[in-house]
């Protein structure tokens, strides 16, 4: 039993002894002071009020006598409504330096759940941009988290690869792409593809503006409504938006030249696709496409509608009645027959859980698409799949630019590759400052270059609360100081230089007698609590707690490093041991952050 649980079960047994209130110990917490001077531990005793009919203040005065004098305790205060704690902190070192070579513990096997994480779902219209860098990242980081706490985790890719947004890429390149090809134009594919995608969108407004005039209007100075009907007048009546309508039910009839155009184009950008994943270090256990899941979707809404949980509307469209979400009908089958996103969706997690048989599904999607999710999940339950309330959307904030919202149609992104690019340069120029730095191979330094690239931008994403949204600015994705994926990696990079240095075998060493001045203690705080932070982080779902934690014990450690030396110029040879111990448990611990967070990790920078 660690430490810290031995001072709950004091704790929970003084309660019971007191007020004759029986508590599970694993229901109990304890904190770090906001002081150190105040203790090692502080107990906040308001959640205990209630049960025991007295105000917090009492309970802490009460078990402060109470728990004085008992090991592993060392002193007790009751400060208000807080119990302030210090420990035998020699006992303490023992316990933590000793757990953290256990590894990070996992749920008990009854706790665990087989777990799909769908993440990226790109369009076959554009290449990744700054919007998919962090769902990749979010998404590689959750699936991490959660198989660390001991779930049996499956990451899967859906690629959007067929609809009317894909036609428009197709359109634009049969007009005016004159047979250019990724090998002709020397161009990455999906960044071709998404030339064309941007292209159509120009045309289309082109054509737009021209139907405007023809009609003498300016829709600016009409009211909301009529710019809406105009708007939609135009989309019955746009001959590009009508030939990209042909082009799908032509693809959905299984048109050779079609079927052909569309292989050629996606093959492009799976290419791309491919580069840009192994760039960033993302990787996925299955791979799905929706051009082979949406005729799955489109047999269970016919089998719904057959069963009557689906009906017709007056246009022939098939839909489902969302009265109990007090919201209008979900079109599910055009009144044409052809699919929507909701009906592929639909096919897509009845053939996941036909195949994984999860227990849990969890859809990485940015919360402008927190109504779509919460139709399927309803829609699901309707068609009478039980297995819908495991599903969760895991929402996160949209990645804004300083000049803006980002718009793919209009072509004013952040791309992935070039993002990535940049940070190399910016990584690769440091790398070259400096004597030291020259006798490291070139190739090593590349390697090297590419790791501080991808902390500096998988910390810059990870470090933000999912559910907050982002603001890109360039100067500060590439500092790699202060608050950085770098100065983590640089900092682990440092800790296995000493350990090798010192020469000792940090794992043999046992006693820990010698350790106790206040910045050990402040990294033996750390170091309690990271194994609790990563099972939190892992149970709200919320790879930041892992970064934020990770940062703090860097930062412990870089205050350590600065105060005292760690084995050189220490004349007890034993301290000198026992500090390599506990820097090699540090490093540890921030290796085990890295690694959740998909965060390379250089033994030398």
């Amino acid at each position: 039993m660690s430490l810290v649980s031995q001072v709950l079960k004091l704790i929970s047994n003084s309660v019971q002894d007191a007020f004759n209130v029986e508590l599970d110990p694993r229901s109990l917490s304890v904190e770090l002071p906001p002081d150190a001077a105040m203790g090692h531990l502080a107990f906040a005793c308001f959640p205990l009020a209630k049960a025991c009919r007295r105000a917090p203040q009492q309970i802490a005065q009460e078990l402060a006598a109470r728990l004085e004098g008992k090991a592993p305790l060392t002193e007790v205060n009751a400060a208000g409504p807080y119990l302030n704690l210090k420990v035998d902190v020699t006992r303490w070192f023992s316990d933590v330096i000793l757990a953290q070579r256990e590894g990070l513990p996992q749920l008990p096997d009854a706790e665990r759940e087989r777990v799909v994480v769908e993440y990226s779902c790109p369009n076959t219209n554009k290449p990744q941009h700054l919007g998919h860098v962090r769902n990749n990242i979010l998404g590689e980081g959750l699936a991490n988290l959660l198989s660390v706490a001991g779930h049996d985790v499956t990451r899967v890719n859906l690629i959007n690869d067929r609809g009317v947004h894909i036609c428009r890429s197709m359109l634009a390149w049969q007009r005016w792409g004159e047979g250019v090809t990724p090998e002709s134009s020397g161009e990455k594919g999906d960044h071709l593809v998404g030339r064309f995608y941007v292209l159509f969108a120009q045309k289309l407004k082109a054509e737009q503006d021209a139907w405007y005039t023809a009609k003498g209007v300016d829709p600016k100075v009409l009211p909301r409504d009529e710019q809406d009907a105009l708007e939609q007048e135009f989309g019955e009546k746009s001959e590009l938006l009508s030939a990209v309508r042909q082009m799908l039910r032509d693809w959905e009839a299984g048109d050779t030249a079609v079927r052909q155009l569309w292989e050629r184009m996606n093959s492009w950008v799976f290419d791309g696709f491919e580069q840009t994943y192994s760039e960033l270090g993302v990787h996925f256990d299955r791979v799905y496409y929706e051009s082979n899941t949406y005729l799955l979707g489109r047999d269970i809404i016919e089998a719904g509608l057959d069963k009557g949980s689906l009906e017709r509307n007056d246009t022939g469209a098939v839909v489902c009645s969302l009265e109990e979400l007090k919201l209008q009908p979900k079109v599910l089958l055009r009144s044409d027959g052809t699919s929507l996103y909701m009906t592929q969706d639909i096919g897509t997690a009845v053939a996941r859980q036909r195949e994984l048989d999860f227990q849990r599904m969890i859809y990485v999607v940015g919360n402008e698409q927190e109504h779509h999710f919460r139709v399927l999940f309803h829609v699901l339950q309707k068609l009478g799949y039980d297995w819908a309330d495991r599903l969760l959307h895991f929402s996160y904030g949209m990645v804004n630019l300083t000049t803006g919202k980002m718009k793919s149609r209009e072509g004013r992104v952040v791309d992935a590759d070039d993002l990535l690019q940049e940070l190399k340069d910016a990584c690769r120029e440091v790398m070259q400052q400096g004597e030291r730095r020259l006798d490291m191979p070139v190739e090593e330094q590349e390697e090297v270059v590419h790791a501080l690239a991808l902390g500096a931008l998988k910390y810059f994403v990870l470090k933000v609360n999912p559910k907050l949204d982002m603001l890109y600015d360039p100067k500060e994705s590439i500092d790699l100081q202060g608050n950085t994926g770098p100065y983590l990696q640089y900092a682990q990079a440092r800790i296995r230089s000493l350990i090798r240095k010192s020469g000792v075998d940090a794992a043999a060493v046992t006693q820990f007698d010698k350790l106790g001045n206040e910045e050990e203690v402040e990294l033996l705080k750390q170091l309690a609590f990271w194994p609790l932070e990563v099972q939190q982080a892992a149970a709200q779902f919320n790879p930041s707690r892992v970064a934020t934690r990770t940062y703090e014990l860097a930062r412990a450690f870089s205050r350590f490093f600065n105060a005292h030396s760690v084995f050189d110029r220490v004349d007890d040879p034993e301290l000198a041991q026992q500090r390599i111990a506990l820097v090699d448990a540090v490093g540890t611990a921030i290796r085990q952050g890295l690694d959740i967070m998909g965060i390379p990790t250089p033994e030398r920078i």
